[in-house]
């Protein structure tokens, strides 16, 4: 009993010259910070000023105006749908006698989201959160300037409907031809599969001066006069999808066994933007950017599958079939090309700020005949003013 008091009170003790650290190093930092310009609120203020520096920093006001108010607050509505196509194929290693190749295609379906953002000068954030019944949400933080942009977003959402497309080849006896079967069929899983994503998206502008894609995706700017620059970007994407559920152990055998999967990518790409101002309340925008992908590499978890022994159910009367964890295997995939669209259409009248922007991204993997391709697309329509 002594010994596990001793051994509390030096923990104590070691918390304790923590806190005490940590007190001190922020004392220190606040008097050094109160020294420089009144306490933290001072310090705000410098950064508030930096923001306002940079965002006007070389741009050509006839072309872009920043508004004097330089707070953003929007509410807005989300419509938004997925597409994960997944393609095993698996042969018969013994006599090479037949070869299946397994399409299924989940879908999100359309998903419709209500949230809000708050921003100042492009630095800013929001969150959604669905109506429907996939569970979906998303949070993104954004850092814009003149030329350049900082977006990160996570997003989660649940996959219950899916679509099958299987093809069967049987070898033909006496001969090396094989006669294929196609067979297609919607799914409606028992328990819904998890997609969750994080991506990381940077650009940069070679004609920010006059060209500004805080005035489409932000409205912390506002073009008056069309333009368009040349852009180039990157995108770091990390996807997760688990279905290692016994209540679906039959998705994890169409899949050969895998269950779990985590994809990780980071592509580059250089594209174009243009803004068209027909009005000076009003801008349509539209900017592709094809990528190719640097790093793309998937982590897959792969299971037995213990079927039931059909003469002894369980103690409530039914059948249960197990997921045993079996092993872990990373591959790398061959270079793959994919690619992000946007495009929007803004209202500007004094303080307040209407929009409809969208975005579509695709990402890609191949490993010999296996294959993942994600299509992902949102319109967003907001509504907000200026403080």
């Amino acid at each position: 009993m002594s010994q596990k008091i001793n051994s509390f009170a030096r923990q104590n003790a070691c918390m304790s010259m923590k806190n005490r650290t940590l007190l001190l190093l922020l004392s220190y930092f606040l008097s050094m910070t109160a020294t420089a310009g009144d306490g933290i609120g001072g310090v705000l203020v410098k950064i508030g000023d930096y923001i306002d520096k940079s965002t006007r920093s070389g741009i050509d006001s006839t072309y872009i105006i920043v508004p004097e108010r330089p707070w953003q607050i929007a509410l807005g509505n989300n419509i938004n749908r997925t597409n994960y196509h997944l393609n095993a194929f698996y042969a018969d290693d013994i006599d090479d006698a037949f070869w299946i190749e397994f399409k299924p295609q989940m879908d999100t379906g359309l998903g419709i989201s209500a949230g809000a953002s708050i921003s100042y000068r492009g630095y800013g954030m929001g969150y959604q959160k669905s109506f429907s019944d996939n569970d979906n949400y998303s949070f993104t933080v954004r850092m814009c300037g003149s030329r350049y942009g900082l977006s990160f977003r996570v997003r989660g959402y649940d996959v219950s409907k899916m679509k099958t497309h299987t093809i069967v080849g049987v070898k033909d006896e006496g001969s090396s031809r094989f006669s294929q079967v196609e067979d297609e069929n919607d799914l409606d899983l028992e328990s819904p599969a998890k997609v969750r994503t994080l991506l990381l998206e940077g650009y940069y502008l070679f004609n920010g001066s006059r060209y500004s894609n805080t005035a489409v995706f932000d409205q912390s700017t506002q073009q008056v006069k069309s333009a368009g620059s040349l852009m180039a970007g990157f995108t770091w994407f990390k996807s997760s999808i688990s279905y290692d559920k016994e209540e679906i152990f039959y998705l994890v055998n169409l899949m050969n066994d895998v269950g779990r999967s985590k994809q990780w990518q980071f592509a580059v790409g250089a594209g174009y933007a243009y803004n068209w101002v027909p009005l000076r309340q009003w801008m349509i925008s539209l900017q592709a950017m094809p990528m190719v992908s640097l790093v793309n590499k998937i982590k897959s978890w792969s299971y037995d599958i213990d079927f039931p022994d059909l003469e002894e159910p369980q103690d409530d009367g039914k059948f249960t079939t197990s997921l045993i964890p079996r092993e872990m295997e990373t591959h790398k995939s061959h270079i793959t090309l994919g690619g992000v669209v946007r495009g929007g259409i803004v209202y500007n009248h004094k303080r307040i700020f209407a929009s409809i922007t969208g975005q579509a991204n695709t990402y890609g993997y191949t490993n010999g005949r296996n294959k993942v391709r994600m299509v992902d697309w949102y319109v967003n329509t907001a509504l907000g003013f200026r403080f």
